[in-house]
């Protein structure tokens, strides 16, 4: 591993999707790990702990559900940002489905909080949200990155972004 300091990690959505993303985090042993496991959120709890980060071997399950801590994503936002005004490295992991949470990309955008998503739902709805997340972006220097998987699971959106890049036309 590069002498880069670590990327602190905070996901939202702890189910199929989020649990395997997590195993898979844990399942990288620290000492070769870009990443520190900061905060986990599930639809009623959440853990945060910028100190002392999630460890590969840490029954994340158990220590989530013991936590006495509800979700508050307004809470969240500024402990990450704190982060980022101390020129740490943060990525929010959204790993729900929810309008709610996809509602917060452009807030968590603008405090330099890049967000990474299988969540379609700022992608493929409201144009106006999907304007606030770019705008928000380009103001931060925040990168928002999403991948969903259609049909056969077929990585549509990165091939079209590459196309695009490429200079190739993409009809509407």
């Amino acid at each position: 591993m590069s002498s880069s300091p670590k990327i602190n990690v905070a996901i939202v959505g702890v189910g199929l999707v989020g649990s395997e993303f997590i195993n898979q985090v844990l399942s990288i042993p620290t000492h070769l790990s870009p990443f520190r496991l900061i905060s986990l959120t599930s639809s009623t709890r959440t853990i945060f702990d910028a100190a002392n980060p999630i460890a590969p071997g840490t029954d994340w399950k158990s220590l989530l559900s013991s936590s006495p801590e509800k979700p508050d994503f307004s809470i969240l936002t500024k402990k990450l940002s704190k982060l980022v005004d101390a020129n740490q490295r943060v990525i929010l992991v959204d790993n729900t489905s929810s309008d709610d949470v996809a509602a917060l990309y452009p807030s968590w955008l603008e405090n330099g909080i890049n967000v990474v998503t299988p969540n379609k739902k700022a992608y493929s709805g409201d144009l106006a949200l999907y304007e606030k997340i770019l705008g928000a972006s380009e103001r931060s220097g925040a990168r928002f990155l999403n991948e969903s998987t259609v049909g056969a699971g077929l990585p549509v959106i990165s091939t079209l972004k590459e196309l695009v890049m490429t200079g190739d036309k993409v009809c509407r």
